[in-house]
């Protein structure tokens, strides 16, 4: 990503929602009502829950890319997950690789499946580090990392972002950003404030179209700090809502 002038004007004004976009949280909307309503009657249990007993009955042991495809073909046939799905988890997958990093952050981790996006292309001097706040989350991505054969080099802390990172204590070469909404840009300051992120760290948020967070690319398109590019893609296990990356490198310049 060459930083220069030029390019900093082309990515400066963030996508505006438009009406596939508000159609795509509208759908998301829709399926976590029928979801709730369902589990609060005990029609069945917590997609989270199926999702993992799936994990166990049909994933192939120590083979992540089983694990993952069986995580895919819930979201695709039953009802949305809010992985980062396979289209955007390719470009994450692409973007550690490409990056070379060594010390990774994950902020949220759900179910797992981004985390075994990137735990699969680590290598063995590289580690991750990855925060969720929702116990039962983490206590079920624990065990789908670990049937994927990757629990090795994993560290996984549960809690609020806002209060881990402040106590963090070692600086990061790639952060994935995949939690609420609303903590993208104040976590990013926070780590920043903290001095957690590395010279040409690269930083990779997901649904910043999605959801519209013209905060955050304000930010990052903006601030001298970084460069910033755009990646367009669908919304995860959608074939027509539009979404997109954005991938930041922190040049930590004044």
């Amino acid at each position: 990503m060459k930083n220069n002038q030029s390019e900093r004007k082309k990515s400066s004004m963030p996508l505006r929602i438009n009406r596939k976009s508000f159609l795509g949280v509208l759908s998301i909307i829709s399926q976590e009502l029928i979801e709730a309503i369902s589990t609060k009657f005990k029609i069945k249990k917590p997609k989270e829950e199926e999702v993992l007993s799936d994990v166990r009955l049909k994933a192939e042991i120590n083979n992540p890319n089983s694990v993952l495809s069986v995580i895919d073909n819930y979201a695709y046939k039953k009802t949305f997950l809010m992985n980062i799905g396979d289209e955007k988890g390719l470009l994450l997958e692409n973007a550690i690789s490409e990056s070379k990093a060594k010390n990774i952050l994950e902020l949220g981790v759900y179910l797992g499946y981004s985390t075994i996006r990137i735990l699969k292309n680590l290598n063995e001097n590289s580690k991750l580090t990855s925060i969720e706040s929702n116990n039962k989350f983490a206590e079920i991505s624990s065990e789908i990392i670990s049937i994927a054969g990757l629990s090795d080099k994993h560290n996984l802390i549960i809690g609020r972002s806002s209060e881990i990172i402040p106590n963090l204590n070692e600086k990061f070469d790639f952060i994935f950003i995949d939690h609420w909404k609303d903590l993208y840009l104040k976590d990013l300051k926070s780590l920043e404030e903290n001095d957690l992120i590395e010279r040409n760290a690269w930083i990779f948020a997901d649904n910043v179209i999605l959801f519209n967070l013209e905060d955050y690319l304000d930010y990052v398109r903006s601030s001298p700090k970084y460069t910033s590019k755009f990646i367009p893609a669908k919304r995860e296990y959608s074939k027509s809502h539009p979404d997109g990356v954005e991938i930041s490198i922190f040049t930590n310049e004044v």
